[in-house]
Order: structure tokens, then C-alpha cells, then sequence
């Protein structure tokens, strides 16, 4: 069965910022608050929202807001777009605190954080992560 986060658009981390096309509308555009020369679109999605962040050019990182309708449904999202960012490579779990859980890719690129409790999902560069945080 068909629900709306099996449409989710499927972006590449790193290809420049005027190749990413998403089928949604613009709602926001802001300076990212922790990360200089960064920003973040936010689009309405089928599904529910799509920030993306944009730092020297090129896409570094995806967050997904887009709750599924059931536990299947997250669990159908979530693998498939891990494998998607995934390229090949696996995801070790670094951490889980209660809220969500922490991965990092096996080439150690890549980070991805499920929170569960929200039941939003999150892809992006290492090289990202250690500025915006």
C-alpha cells in the first residue's frame, strides 16, 4: 500500500545547489544559525516538509519532516532513503538517548540522525556537521 512519504525526493548530499530540484513549493529561506555562509529552504512537500541546507554551494545536508501515517510506513521510509544515502556503504549506530538515534556511514561521511520520537529523519556531510555543531 501507497502512502505519501514513499514519493519523498531522493537528493544527492554535495551536488550543487542549482542541480537540486524538489517537486514543492518554497515556504522559507534563512541563514542557518549555527553555521556561517549556510542556508536553509524549507519546502512543502507531499508528506510533509524538506529543509535543506546550503553551505559553500552545494546541498550538505536534509532534514526530513515527514511523518509517516504508521510504524510500517516509517520503517519503509527510513530504509529507503538510508539506502539511498547510504551509496553503497552501510550505518553504524553511534547513539541512541531516548529521542532518536545517531549513525554514522561505514566511510565515516556521512551522518544520520532518526528521531523517533518526532519521527523526523536527517542526512548530511561530515564536513557539516562539524561546523554547524
Amino acid at each position: 500500500m501507497d502512502c505519501l512519504t514513499d514519493d519523498l525526493p531522493l537528493l544527492e548530499l554535495l551536488c550543487a545547489a542549482d542541480e537540486v530540484r524538489i517537486p514543492g513549493e518554497l515556504e522559507s529561506s534563512f541563514p542557518h544559525e549555527n553555521a556561517p555562509d549556510a542556508v536553509t529552504d524549507t519546502y512543502v512537500v507531499d508528506g510533509g516538509r524538506l529543509l535543506l541546507t546550503l553551505w559553500h554551494g552545494r546541498l550538505h545536508e536534509v532534514i526530513y519532516r515527514t511523518p509517516a501515517e504508521s510504524v510500517e510506513d516509517a520503517s519503509r521510509r527510513n530504509d529507503r532513503l538510508f539506502a539511498h544515502c547510504g551509496q553503497g556503504d552501510g550505518w553504524t549506530e553511534i547513539l541512541d538517548n531516548g529521542f532518536g538515534r545517531t549513525y554514522r556511514r561505514t566511510d565515516q561521511q556521512r551522518y544520520a540522525l532518526r528521531s523517533y520520537a518526532m519521527d523526523i529523519t536527517t542526512f548530511g556531510t561530515m564536513g557539516f556537521h562539524q561546523v554547524k555543531w
